[in-house]
């Protein structure tokens, strides 16, 4: 019996890896395609679509606007997620307080970014900013910080106390112990929560159709509209490259912060 469930484990697994992997593997076959248009499987080989993405202005100038933004959210969404992480985890609250805030900080985890995005329209039009940069980043802070709450509030949940109550009983002060004791316990799940923002941040295009101008366009805004009026492999050229650099992205982390021995536990 042991043998069968075994046996059923591991084809369960690999036919759940096959459905994740399946269309990213047929998006980059599809990008090198030498014809006109996307096909499956492609009429000959040929790189000829990456030049074309990247000499379009449309997607460059989009990407930059997307990175720029995303690394901008990040290093504000992050420093007020784990601020928030502290207040919800060590603040003196009553304990259906303390689970209240924790809801209405993680609800744009689960509240539809279409929803996000209206709501952001009508109050941040309402209060007059009508910059698509300010907007875009409130909104963008908006997304990033769940996720740094997230992590951070899972960290602190499991951490040991008597580490800052040695770092106390040798004469640190409070600064200290948060510095050099608190914060490098907690850099892996700090830097997780701030990667999975970034990401996110990045790939938004709910939110983030609702706040932009006509100058102003990120990248997955620029994929839907090109789209619109074209169909060649030049979309799955852009989609490739961003598979390339986010699978880069992750290798370079684990290597550097071992996320995934955090994630694990």
């Amino acid at each position: 019996m042991s043998t069968y469930f075994s046996l059923f484990r591991r084809t369960g697994t690999a036919a759940l890896f096959i459905f994740l992997l399946a269309p990213l593997v047929a998006v980059i076959i599809v990008s090198v395609n030498a014809g006109a248009t996307p096909k499956f499987p492609p009429e000959g080989f040929s790189l000829r679509w990456y030049g074309a993405a990247l000499a379009n202005p449309a997607f460059t100038g989009s990407a930059l606007t997307s990175l720029v933004l995303a690394a901008v959210a990040t290093a504000l969404g992050t420093p007020l997620g784990v601020a928030a992480a502290f207040g919800i985890a060590r603040g003196k609250l009553p304990s259906s307080l303390r689970g209240l805030l924790e809801a209405i900080f993680l609800s744009p985890l689960i509240v539809p970014g279409i929803v996000i995005g209206v709501a952001l329209l009508v109050t941040l039009s309402t209060a007059g900013l009508r910059d698509a940069w300010l907007r875009l980043t409130l909104g963008h802070v908006l997304l990033v910080m769940p996720y740094v709450i997230r992590t951070s509030l899972a960290a602190l949940q499991s951490f040991d106390p008597s580490l800052e109550e040695a770092a106390h009983t040798l004469g640190a002060s409070r600064r200290q112990i948060l510095t050099r004791v608190t914060l490098p316990v907690l850099r892996p799940a700090i830097f997780a929560g701030a990667a999975f923002g970034f990401i996110i941040s990045f790939d938004d295009a709910a939110v983030s159709i609702f706040l932009i101008d006509s100058s102003t366009s990120t990248l997955p805004l620029a994929i839907m509209s090109y789209m619109q009026y074209n169909f060649d492999p030049s979309i799955a050229a852009v989609s490739s490259m961003l598979i390339a650099i986010t699978l880069a992205g992750a290798l370079v982390i684990e290597r550097v912060f071992g996320l995934k021995k955090f994630l694990g536990n």
